[in-house]
């Protein structure tokens, strides 16, 4: 498990009137080629003001999607500056320039009218995801000091996230820091007898390792979403035409011979079939033209009665098709068993994926002790795995 050895307060003392290049997670969720979510923009805010504020001049990196040659223009950060501006209160400029090709100078021209720059999507250039070693040290020459505020990316091996380190004094975002004290707290002080996991979504092969990990520590572990399906079916339980993986049953079928005491499966679901008609089903009844797309009202209470009476809870993904009414209802009904919950040391944490956008959809995000940005590093981190990005900062 990874402890920084720096803190972000540790380059107050000379960052002023400084250079900083700072990377951020701009890959805002999307539905429908529109951004539907600016959570990860707001949590990165208060730390461009306050470099701001230390009259610091700040060079933004970030990703966004992954670019090809169809889908490239639409995923040009441009989209972005007006957002951001309005975030920060500040005006930036935005150099759309190959990062290979900018002089210097440009940036310091650049600087004179205002003290934020937005460079273009990192993705755009094969060196990013290659970690070439150029690549890291172009960026580096533009700025003095590197602070990586993208906790949702350091499990990645790339330029931005482990490169520029190399290079550069290199800090913790305030982001970052809260990230990993809050994940570290979840890891270290639950009293697990008495935690319970929820996973939803719909892949069990993306999340089989920290559903195996859960299983190990905890008391109880929820299990919805499409990956439910998996399950299920691994039982010889029909899931009509569901969206399941068969090359996980035998996977899903060992770990509930093993913790059949400690995972929780749906008991009655909602399901829709070809003519659009809306059922509710106990799982040994659901018809083969039906899909499931959420959890019925009996597997509702029971998951809200292990939610409700936890001393400590991790929520991953959402346990129905939540983008779509009536199919948000089950984890909307869950979910208000965070706020209700009387326990009087209960901590909980909300990450991965989608998550945040299932929680600002069922209006539940004030109900959490702390939601997470990351997506795969949220993952990888609450299994105690290092990740590459905050080792970086430690070298």
């Amino acid at each position: 498990m990874i402890t920084l050895k720096k803190r972000f307060e540790d380059l107050d003392s000379f960052v002023i009137n400084k250079k900083v290049i700072l990377r951020v997670d701009l890959n805002l969720p999307s539905f429908e080629g529109e951004i539907v979510d600016f959570t990860r923009l707001e949590k990165i805010s208060p730390t461009i003001k306050y470099l701001l504020k230390r009259k610091a001049k700040i060079i933004l990196i970030s990703h966004m999607g992954r670019p090809n040659q169809e889908n490239k223009e639409s995923l040009s950060l441009k989209v972005l500056c007006s957002k951001i501006s309005a975030y920060i209160n500040s005006e930036i400029v935005f150099i759309e320039d190959n990062i290979m090709n900018i002089k210097r100078d440009k940036i310091e021209k650049a600087f004179n009218n205002c003290n934020v720059i937005l460079l273009e999507n990192l993705r755009f250039f094969k060196e990013e995801e290659s970690n070439d070693d150029g690549f890291s040290k172009k960026l580096s020459s533009f700025a003095d000091i590197y602070v990586n505020e993208s906790f949702s990316t350091c499990h990645r091996k790339h330029a931005s996230i482990i490169g520029i380190s190399k290079f550069l004094p290199s800090f913790p975002g305030m982001l970052l820091e809260k990230e990993v004290s809050n994940l570290k707290k979840l890891i270290t002080t639950a009293n697990y007898s008495t935690s319970v996991a929820v996973f939803g979504g719909s892949k069990v092969s993306t999340k089989i390792k920290v559903i195996e990990y859960y299983l190990k520590k905890f008391g109880k572990v929820i299990i919805g979403g499409a990956m439910a399906n998996t399950f299920l079916s691994s039982k010889k339980i029909s899931v009509g035409a569901s969206v399941y993986e068969k090359s996980m049953q035998k996977v899903a079928k060992s770990l509930l011979d093993y913790y059949s005491n400690k995972i929780a499966l749906p008991e009655d679901v909602v399901t829709i079939d070809k003519s659009k008609k809306i059922q509710l089903r106990t799982i040994s009844d659901v018809q083969k033209d039906e899909k499931i797309l959420d959890i019925g009202p009996q597997t509702r209470m029971k998951y809200f009665g292990f939610v409700s009476e936890c001393s400590c809870l991790l929520w991953n993904g959402p346990l129905g098709f939540y983008e779509q009414k009536p199919f948000d209802e089950g984890t909307n009904y869950v979910i208000k068993a965070v706020k209700n919950n009387n326990n009087k040391n209960f901590f909980s944490v909300a990450g991965g994926g989608d998550t945040i956008s299932m929680l600002n959809h069922a209006k539940a995000s004030d109900y959490f002790s702390f939601i997470s940005t990351g997506g795969g590093a949220f993952l990888e981190f609450i299994q105690g795995s290092g990740l590459p990005g905050l080792d970086s900062l430690n070298d």
